[in-house]
C-alpha cells in the first residue's frame, strides 16, 4: 500500500483498515491520501497519527464528499500540520460544524484556513473549561435576571494576537476562547467577571443607540463612563460584585503609563476604586465629572455623556490619538458593541425602495408557494452533544434526534409480527415499597432527637415550643417509570441464530409484556425506538409515552415497526434521559433492547461510537438514571461491558429466553 520504506515500517492493521474504509466512502480522496502518506510518515512518526489523517479524510468524505479531496490535497501539500493531530482534528470538525450547510465556505475552509490557531494548547484549555462549565455559566447569569442570552466562544484566533474580547447581542454572549488570567484559578472569576459586566449592560445600559456622526474617540469615552455607570448600578444591586471585579483593575502610572491607553485604564481604576490615587489631572477631572453626575442621578444617561464629551475635548487638546486596534482596558470588559447600532447610523438609502418588488395579494394562492411550505421538515428537533474519546471532549450541537410524526395509528398489524396475549404478570407486584420517616409528628413510633433539641433550646430562650416531638415510621409505594428503548436499525431484521424469529419481533413482544406488567396505576412507562442515518439524521419514536395507555393503537404502533439504517446509540441515549429526567418517580430506567454495537454511517473509526454511548449511559447515571442493556448478540462482551458497566447488561443466547429475561431484568432493577 505504502510506497517507501521509511513508509512501510509504519504500515499496520490499523492503517490498512483505515485506508480500506476511505476507499470505500471515496475512492477519490483515498488516491491522493495514497500520495500523501509517505510525506505525511515524516511528521506523524507512529501508525495512530497516520490513521488518524486517514480517519479525519474518511469523516469528511461521509459529510461533505466535495471537500474532502481538497482536505486529502491540503495533506499533500502540507504534511507538517500533521505534527498536531489533535489540533488538526479540532480545526477539522469545528469546519464541518460551521459550514455544514454551505458546500461553497466548507471547500474554501479546507482549501485556506489557517488550522494552526488550534494548535494553540492554552486556548484550548481555557476553550474546554468554559464549555464545560458553560451550564453554570449561564445559571449564573439567570441569577441577574438575564434568561434570554446564551453563552458561546469566538472564532479561534491565533495565538500572538491579543485575546479578544466579551462581546453579546439579544440572543449571545461570546466569550474568548483565551482568558487573559496568570493563574488557572482565575478563570473562573474572569468568566463571571464579563457576564456580570454584560448583565449590568443589559439591565441598565440604553442598547442600540444611534451613532450618528460621533467620533470614534468620543464613542470610547462613552463606553468608559458607561462601563463604570452600569457596574455601580449593578454593585447596588449586588454588593458581592465589587469585589470580583476589583482584582481586575491593576493600571497604575508606573505600570500603565501616559499614552491613551494607560490614561484610560487608569480612568476606569480611579472610577471603580474609591481608594485608588493617581497625580494626572485628565484622571482626576474625569473622576470628578463622574462623581458629579453620580450625585445627582446615576441612571441621568444624557449627564453621563456630557462628562464623556468633556474627557474627549481634552484628550485632543492633548493630541493623543486612539489605536487602530484598541481594546476594552480591562480584562473583563465586552466591545460595547451592544452600544451602538450600525444600521441606525447609516443615511436612509431612499433610492433602495426601487428595488422591493410588490407583490399583489392574489399572489398568495399561488399553488407553487404552498408546495414550498408543504416540503418543510416540521418534525421536532433536538441537538445533543456527542463524546470524542480522541480529544477528550464533547463536540457541542453534533448529533440531531428528529422525533417521528405519530401518523400509524389506527393501522393493522403486520403478518410478521403478532402481538402476544395479554397475561398476568404479578412480578411489579412483588416490587417492595419504599420505607419513609415521617419527622415532627405530634405522636408516633419514637421521638425525634432534633425536633426535641429545638423544642428545648426554644423553651430556653423563652419561646413557645411547637410540642411536635415525635416520628412515624410507615411505607410509601415506590414509583417507577421505565423508558423501554428499542433498537431499530437494520441488523435486527435478521433471525435469532438458532431460530425462525427476527429480532424485531422479539423485542417487540419485550415491549409488550413490559407494557402491561407496569402500565397500571403507580408506574409509568414508555416504549421508545431509534435508528439513525448518520449524525444529522438520528430518528427516535415514540410508540407509547409516558402519560398514554397501552391501547390499540399504540398496539397497532408497535406491530408496524420496521428495522433500517443504522445504531447511535449515545444520542438515543441522551434523548430518552432526557424525557426520564422530567418524570418525579423514585426510580427512573433505561432498559435498551438492541443486537449489536453502536455504528453508524458516517463514522469509521472502531471505537468512537462505544466511547460516546459510554458517556451517555455515565451522564445519565449523574442524573440518577439507570441504564441496562439486554443483546442478543453474543459478542457483545467486549463492548457491552465498556458501555454499561460490569454488572448492567445481559447477553441472551435464545430467542425463547429473551421475553422472560427482560421480565427479570426489570424485576430486578426496581428491587435495587
Amino acid at each position: 500500500m505504502i510506497s517507501t520504506p521509511q513508509a512501510g515500517a509504519l504500515q499496520g492493521p490499523l492503517l490498512s483498515r483505515r485506508m480500506a474504509a476511505l476507499r470505500a466512502v471515496d475512492a477519490a480522496a483515498h488516491e491522493v491520501v495514497l500520495t500523501a502518506l509517505p510525506r505525511l510518515t515524516a511528521y506523524c512518526g507512529h501508525e495512530a497519527a497516520l490513521a488518524e489523517a486517514v480517519d479525519l479524510t474518511a469523516q469528511i468524505a461521509t459529510e461533505a464528499p466535495d471537500a474532502a479531496r481538497v482536505f486529502a490535497e491540503r495533506l499533500y501539500g502540507q504534511p507538517e500540520m500533521m505534527a498536531d493531530a489533535a489540533g488538526v482534528r479540532r480545526w477539522t470538525l469545528h469546519g464541518l460544524q460551521r459550514h455544514r450547510n454551505d458546500a461553497a465556505h466548507r471547500i474554501d475552509y479546507f482549501r485556506r484556513n489557517d488550522p494552526r490557531p488550534f494548535f494553540d494548547q492554552r486556548a484550548r484549555n481555557d476553550s474546554d473549561y468554559l464549555m464545560e462549565h458553560r451550564g453554570g455559566l449561564i445559571h449564573y447569569l439567570a441569577g441577574f435576571g438575564i434568561a434570554q442570552q446564551s453563552v458561546d466562544l469566538h472564532e479561534p484566533q491565533d495565538e500572538r494576537e491579543p485575546a479578544q474580547a466579551p462581546t453579546a447581542d439579544k440572543e449571545m454572549i461570546r466569550l474568548p476562547r483565551r482568558l487573559d488570567v496568570t493563574e488557572t484559578g482565575q478563570r473562573d472569576l474572569l468568566a463571571r467577571a464579563m457576564l456580570a459586566h454584560i448583565a449590568a449592560h443589559l439591565r441598565h445600559s440604553p442598547l442600540a443607540r444611534m451613532a450618528g456622526n460621533r467620533r470614534p474617540m468620543l464613542l470610547a469615552m462613552i463606553a468608559l463612563i458607561e462601563d463604570a455607570r452600569v457596574e455601580r448600578l449593578m454593585a447596588q444591586e449586588y454588593p458581592g460584585l465589587h469585589a470580583v471585579w476589583s482584582s481586575f483593575f491593576t493600571a497604575s502610572k508606573e505600570a500603565s503609563g501616559h499614552d491613551l491607553a494607560g490614561l484610560m485604564a487608569r480612568l476606569a481604576r480611579a472610577l471603580h476604586d474609591p481608594t485608588y490615587s493617581d497625580t494626572n489631572t485628565w484622571v482626576r477631572k474625569g473622576r470628578e465629572l463622574f462623581e458629579e453626575a453620580a450625585a445627582r442621578d446615576l441612571r441621568d444617561v444624557d449627564a453621563f455623556d456630557y462628562a464623556a464629551r468633556q474627557l474627549s475635548i481634552d484628550i485632543g487638546r492633548m493630541h493623543l490619538s486612539l489605536p487602530i486596534r484598541s481594546r476594552p482596558t480591562v480584562a473583563y470588559r465586552d466591545d460595547n458593541a451592544l452600544l451602538w447600532s450600525p444600521d441606525l447610523a447609516l443615511p436612509v438609502d431612499e433610492a433602495a425602495d426601487g428595488d422591493i418588488e410588490l407583490i399583489p395579494s392574489a399572489a398568495r394562492d399561488d399553488p407553487l408557494l404552498a408546495q414550498d411550505l408543504s416540503d418543510l421538515d416540521l418534525r421536532p428537533r433536538y441537538v445533543y452533544q456527542e463524546w470524542d474519546h480522541r480529544l477528550e471532549a464533547l463536540r457541542e450541537d453534533w448529533t440531531t434526534v428528529f422525533e417521528q410524526p405519530r401518523q400509524n395509528r389506527g393501522i393493522e398489524a403486520t403478518a410478521s409480527f403478532t402481538p402476544p396475549t395479554r397475561t398476568s404478570h404479578h412480578g411489579a407486584r412483588r416490587t417492595p415499597d419504599r420505607s419513609i420517616r415521617l419527622t415532627r409528628q405530634a405522636e408516633g413510633d419514637e421521638i425525634d432527637m432534633n425536633a426535641m433539641v429545638e423544642n428545648v433550646v426554644q423553651q430556653r430562650s423563652g419561646l413557645s415550643p411547637d410540642g411536635r416531638i415525635f416520628c412515624h415510621h410507615s411505607r410509601r409505594r415506590r414509583s417507577t417509570a421505565v423508558v423501554l428503548l428499542m433498537d431499530l436499525s437494520t441488523s435486527t431484521n435478521r433471525f435469532v441464530p438458532g431460530s425462525f424469529t427476527k429480532v424485531i419481533d422479539l423485542e417487540k413482544q419485550a415491549a409488550v409484556m413490559v407494557a402491561e406488567m407496569l402500565d397500571a396505576g403507580r408506574d409509568r412507562v414508555a416504549v421508545h425506538g431509534f435508528s439513525s442515518n448518520g449524525r444529522h439524521e438520528v430518528n427516535y419514536r415514540r410508540i407509547k409515552n409516558f402519560d398514554e395507555p397501552f391501547g390499540p393503537g399504540q398496539r397497532a404502533e408497535l406491530a408496524a415497526l420496521t428495522s433500517g439504517l443504522s445504531t447511535r446509540m449515545g444520542a438515543a441515549l441522551r434523548h430518552a434521559t432526557t424525557a426520564l429526567a422530567k418524570e418525579t418517580t423514585d426510580t427512573k430506567v433505561i432498559l435498551l433492547l438492541t443486537d449489536g454495537e453502536p455504528s453508524d454511517i458516517d463514522v469509521v473509526e472502531e471505537n468512537y461510537l462505544v466511547e460516546d454511548a459510554r458517556e451517555a449511559v455515565a451522564r445519565a447515571a449523574a442524573r440518577r438514571v439507570r441504564t441496562f442493556c439486554l443483546t442478543l448478540d453474543r459478542r457483545a462482551d467486549r463492548y457491552v461491558r465498556r458501555i454499561f458497566g460490569a454488572r448492567n447488561f445481559l447477553i441472551v443466547e435464545r430467542a425463547s429466553a429473551f421475553t422472560a429475561n427482560t421480565n427479570n431484568t426489570l424485576m430486578r432493577l426496581l428491587t435495587r
